[in-house]
């Protein structure tokens, strides 16, 4: 028996006499080095974190403000990159971005109000959910470039890395004496037992999801290779980090889960944003989004810039005023807005369907 072997950026085809072809769809999104090193490998950093910490070589604060002010906040500023500093952003979606400055009245009315508890609790759900929303963003994307857009498929996989990832998180919070004590009253009761059906729900889809997959392969459907390399990438880091026990947990997993999510946000955004083309027509077209995104030391510069505002100030009034103060609530729930922004704006912008000026960015084609 013969058997050959092609590969291009697109599909790799095993083909033997006698048998049908066999196809393994690998189609990148930027290429598999970039994707391989940037989207999936960029896991590493949160597994090295993890170590780091949970093995106490790297102190809580400083790895939290170090990540904080250099990674984190900058990708923030991504966001601001291709929007309110895009001249032709502002102009196309001029209501949602001002719009989108309310959110920074919301946490400050709700402290003032009486509902401190509440705001913070409900924003530390969004800033997870955000999390896992990236994460299916980026499988979306491998199944819109490898034609991995079965209903069936679609249906399963967006069941599976929603549920995969969230139970991890129910269980840490109903676990965990700090967060645990950062739920309000009335929700903290039922936390077991959404764990538990969280639980029976997550290993049942994933059952499933397994069977689809040994379906396919035997009906030699093309199996999305970068799809599968994304899922064990992001699923097993998350339960790791949320079902071990570690020294303030609640503070120290922000960093630790963040930094993957951090990572591939700035490949992709630094990706996106090569269409800031240089020259006078793109100056004139975009504005300061051509001069951020001109040179990577620029984006990098402006990026710690912004951390530097977006972190420092919160943390002074912190230390002067003390974590309990109502000072201290305001300042922090009116920073929150730059995080509310940016995770609503993510949600709008990176609509491929929607948007053929984001699909040819992405060269989704």
């Amino acid at each position: 028996m013969s058997a050959t072997t092609t590969s291009t950026n697109t599909t790799t085809v095993i083909t033997s006499s006698g048998a049908r072809a066999r196809a393994v769809s690998v189609r990148w999104i930027i290429g598999a080095r970039d994707d391989l090193v940037w989207f999936i490998g960029s896991v590493v950093s949160s597994y090295a974190l993890f170590a780091l910490y949970v093995g106490g070589v790297v102190p809580l604060v400083p790895m939290v403000a170090a990540w904080a002010i250099l990674i984190d906040a900058p990708h923030v500023f991504g966001t601001f990159s291709r929007t309110y500093f895009d001249r032709e952003e502002r102009r196309a979606r001029g209501r949602l971005l001002w719009g989108s400055l309310a959110f920074f009245a919301v946490g400050p009315l709700m402290v003032v109000a009486g509902f401190g508890l509440v705001f913070f609790f409900l924003a530390a759900l969004w800033a997870y959910y955000h999390l896992v929303k990236q994460h299916y963003g980026f499988m979306v994307l491998y199944k819109k470039k490898n034609a991995d857009l079965a209903p069936a498929d679609n249906a399963l996989d967006r069941l599976l890395i929603l549920l995969a990832l969230t139970y991890p998180f129910v269980a840490f919070v109903a676990r965990d004496p700090e967060a645990l004590a950062r739920v309000p009253a009335p929700l903290a009761g039922a936390l077991g037992y959404l764990e538990t059906s969280l639980l029976v729900a997550t290993v049942g889809v994933a059952l499933v999801w397994v069977f689809r997959q040994a379906q396919r392969a035997v009906g030699r459907q093309p199996l999305n290779v970068p799809k599968y390399l994304l899922l064990a990438a992001c699923v097993p880091m998350h339960w790791l980090v949320l079902l071990t026990p570690m020294p303030h947990k609640p503070l120290a997993i922000v960093a630790i889960l963040t930094i993957y999510h951090n990572l591939q946000y700035h490949r992709l955004i630094w990706f996106h944003n090569q269409k800031y083309a240089r020259g006078a027509e793109a100056r004139t077209r975009h504005g300061a989004a051509e001069l951020i995104s001109r040179r990577l030391v620029y984006y990098v510069a402006f990026g710690v810039l912004f951390g530097l505002w977006y972190q420092v100030p919160r943390q002074y009034i912190s230390y002067v005023s003390g974590r309990g103060a109502q000072l201290t609530q305001l300042v922090a729930a009116f920073f929150w807005g730059y995080a509310f922004i940016h995770y609503y704006l993510d949600s709008k912008i990176w609509r491929v369907r929607r948007d053929p000026s984001v699909g040819k960015a992405l060269r989704m084609e």
